[in-house]
């Protein structure tokens, strides 16, 4: 397991990103992404949650192929991440019921109680980010500092956290 320090880390960059996108390996073998709201901000290191609609493409795909990636990209902030793992669909009523809010009646009209809404429950194997400084200023400095001595750490931070190993590492050849 990641360090404390490190969930930490991971669960504040995740919070400042609501909107995800999920990526899923459909029937034909391409590759199908589409965005989703994240339902649980505050990241334990082992799973992450969104709603949907038991209709929808992506929930057989996911039936049929577990594997799944979330990116989660702001380029405002400068945080990126990419989440790999192994999708499920869950009908728990009660886990709905903790996960809802009533911004969700936009896309589930019936409520929590439409026999239509599950949730994709993400079991997270890896999380690699990036994570640079956020303001204009703040990015022009680190791009002059990296081109002038050759340094792309201060671009930011790299790193792929394995979060059933516990290991953190460099991302293999670098950026």
């Amino acid at each position: 397991m990641a360090t404390p320090e490190e969930l930490e880390h991971l669960a504040r960059l995740m919070e400042k990103i609501d909107i995800a996108m999920l990526t899923t390996r459909g029937g034909d073998g391409r590759l199908y992404s589409r965005p989703l709201s994240t339902q649980c901000a505050d990241f334990n290191g082992e799973r992450v949650w969104f709603m949907t609609s038991a209709a929808t493409p992506k929930v057989a795909e996911i039936e049929q192929h577990p594997a799944v990636n979330v990116a989660y990209a702001s380029a405002d902030a400068n945080t990126y991440l990419s989440v790999a793992g192994q999708a499920r669909v869950v009908r728990d009523r009660a886990l709905i019921e903790r996960f809802w809010n009533d911004a969700m009646k936009a896309f589930f009209p019936g409520g929590k109680d439409d026999p239509n809404l599950v949730l994709i429950e993400v079991a997270v194997e890896t999380v690699e980010y990036w994570d640079g400084p956020g303001s204009w200023i703040g990015k022009a400095a680190a791009f002059a500092v990296a081109r002038v001595t050759g340094d792309d750490e201060a671009l930011g931070e790299n790193r792929i956290v394995d979060l059933r190993s516990g290991v953190t590492r460099e991302p293999p050849g670098g950026r």
